[in-house]
């Protein structure tokens, strides 16, 4: 509802403003805008950029299920998979891109070495399969059995080894050479 409220906002605040520019002649635009810079702002996602991103993850094999979450990152820290970071050069606030990711550009292939025997014992007591924990180190693991003497996690990420459909929009993006240009 939030969100609601705020698109209709800038609506009305855009349509005020255009209307205000025709009533008062093309002089006036160049006004409106030295008034309101960041509304003609042609900022682009960069190298050292800080991007707020909304994203919807949906792996190709599975399209029922569906991951979907904000996140920020600086473009070129690779944080976020290679081939997100690659598709989001260019782009613009308020800008929303769909595209394919082979396992490779998302999460990786699936690894067999990432599967690890752990003693039970060292589960907290609630743990389940199917239960994400974390090690020491804090990498995440997802546990896929438990017995009584051993349990067998998995550090892959859950998409990896997986083809996958993005579709990312551009919410903020900060420019190290200048400020924030917001949705």
């Amino acid at each position: 509802m939030h969100l609601l409220r705020y698109i209709m906002l800038i609506s009305a605040v855009g349509i005020s403003a255009i209307g205000l520019v025709v009533l008062q002649g093309q002089g006036s635009f160049v006004n409106f805008v030295q008034a309101f810079p960041t509304l003609v702002t042609d900022a682009a996602v960069e190298e050292g950029a800080k991007v707020t991103v909304r994203f919807q993850i949906t792996p190709r094999d599975n399209p029922t299920t569906s991951y979907s979450n904000t996140e920020q990152f600086v473009q070129g820290q690779h944080t976020v998979p290679q081939g997100i970071e690659e598709e989001t050069v260019g782009m613009h606030p308020g800008e929303v891109k769909t595209f394919p990711l082979s396992a490779e550009e998302g999460f990786g292939p699936y690894d067999q070495k990432m599967l690890q025997i752990i003693p039970t014992v060292d589960l907290p007591r609630e743990a389940q399969e199917g239960d994400t924990i974390a090690d020491d180190a804090g990498r995440a693991a997802r546990i896929i059995w438990i017995l009584p003497e051993k349990t067998l996690i998995d550090f892959n990420h859950p998409l990896a080894g997986q083809p996958l459909i993005v579709t990312l929009q551009i919410v903020t993006i900060e420019n190290p050479s200048g400020g924030a240009l917001i949705l």
